[in-house]
């Protein structure tokens, strides 16, 4: 499909395009700058996930999973000088992640003071005590938007600068990173409150579905807890004190 694509300021200037038709495969912004990150060292450092530039598809603040079609336009550019543009990294997918990568891409905002992690690991035991890998099922699509409905209330709650949300699919070996929260602000209280939200909302609104396999190769699918209920529920009870 083709693509057009723009570039402005100080990117323009260091990747020397203004803008250009592109012949692409990508599905999405990810895929499309993994594309542009193979046209060499320039294009790897002023690309990478610790940088700090945006991407708007159709005039649209876009996300590294927001889908492309041909005759896009997709444009490349620095934070708008003078204005607050905040963006979510919401993906499902069945690599891992670096983690590192992804704090970093918040951290390096001056805007932020503060920026909190969860990630989440395949562990030896759960209902069962003789787990040795986990298998995620989710419903493409509706998963997608539950998590956006997820990352938009907590926006509401609190003054959010970032938010990233990747949350694995597949079979996952012991040890794998399952899921990663990453929260920026401009203060702790916030990061540390949304964060914490968005694992609980997680876990009781978005439709993911575990099954345990186990040692002697039994499966085992787990059901929703009373726990992650009551825990999502404290939230309600706040948002209603407030």
């Amino acid at each position: 499909m083709k693509l057009s694509l723009l570039y402005f300021a100080r990117l323009r200037e260091t990747l020397g395009v203004e803008s250009e038709q592109l012949d692409s495969e990508a599905a999405n912004v990810a895929e499309l700058l993994a594309e542009l990150r193979q046209r060499g060292q320039v294009w790897t450092l002023e690309l990478a996930a610790d940088k700090v530039f945006r991407v708007a598809v159709n005039q649209e603040m876009a996300g590294l999973d927001t889908p492309l079609a041909d005759g896009d336009e997709v444009a490349v550019f620095p934070p708008v000088t003078g204005a607050e543009m905040t963006v979510n990294h919401i993906r499902v997918q069945t690599e891992g992640f670096d983690v590192g990568a992804e704090v970093r891409r918040w951290s390096v905002n001056p805007a932020c003071g503060a920026v909190v992690s969860f990630t989440g690991l395949v562990r030896d035991y759960g209902d069962r005590q003789d787990v040795v890998a986990l298998e995620l099922e989710h419903y493409p699509g509706m998963t997608e938007k539950a998590l956006a409905d997820i990352v938009r209330q907590a926006r509401a709650r609190w003054s959010l600068k970032g938010v990233t949300l990747i949350h694995r699919v597949g079979r996952l070996a012991l040890g794998d990173d399952i899921v990663l929260v990453v929260v920026a602000s401009g203060h702790r209280r916030d990061a540390f409150e949304a964060a914490a939200f968005l694992m609980d909302y997680l876990k009781r609104q978005a439709p993911f579905w575990k099954c345990e396999i186990l040692a002697d190769g039994s499966r085992h699918w787990v059901d929703a807890k009373a726990s992650d209920e009551a825990a999502a529920a404290r939230w309600n009870a706040q948002g209603e004190q407030s």
